[in-house]
């Protein structure tokens, strides 16, 4: 058996949502061992007659710095996470960033940081293509900014209209955005 790496998205009565690093989206039952909301854990996955089990689970971090900060922040990625990955998709270029918000400087960012993030994660999530375009030049910008989330440069204020303009509309592609409780962070509404 394997160990995965893996962050908590959702927990919901005795079962768990994960994105895994090498399976992606998984929803498995937990029985005994407390899990935190956001926590990145490694554990073996495994099927067993009421689906899919994580067992042998570690604590590997918690998201600490993000959420003392901006906690609505980090709850809308992980509630996109689960709401964009299809179950079983795997998507190792969304993990990756987004244990990047572990970093203790994290918990620092502007609104245009977020922005730019979500940007970034949501293509990773493959929604670039089947939604309004970002011009090419604002695209290259993004992407080609390091991983480090405090090295990354603002943009002019017409690529970040461009921006959110995009990202609403990549928020609003959802079937179930009625359903979403985080919405409200791109649109400054609560």
């Amino acid at each position: 058996m394997e160990h995965e790496r893996a962050v908590v998205l959702r927990i919901k009565e005795h079962r768990v949502t994960l994105l895994a690093r090498n399976r992606g989206v998984v929803k498995t039952a937990i029985y005994t061992y407390p899990l935190l909301l956001g926590s990145v854990i490694r554990c073996v996955l495994c099927k067993g007659s009421g689906g899919m089990r994580a067992e042998q689970i570690e604590l590997l971090a918690v998201p600490f710095a993000i959420a003392r900060e901006d906690l609505l922040f980090f709850h809308h990625v992980l509630e996109m996470c689960d709401a964009f990955i299809p179950e079983g998709v795997r998507a190792p270029e969304v993990f990756d960033p987004v244990l990047v918000l572990y970093d203790s400087h994290a918990g620092y960012l502007n609104d245009l940081c977020k922005k730019l993030f979500l940007c970034r994660l949501l293509i990773g999530m493959g929604l670039y293509d089947g939604l309004p375009k970002i011009g090419a030049d604002l695209l290259a910008t993004i992407l080609a900014m390091p991983v480090v989330i405090a090295r990354w440069r603002t943009i002019d204020l017409d690529s970040q209209h461009e921006l959110d303009t995009w990202l609403l509309a990549c928020v609003a592609s959802h079937p179930m955005i009625e359903q979403f409780n985080t919405v409200h962070f791109l649109t400054g509404r609560r």
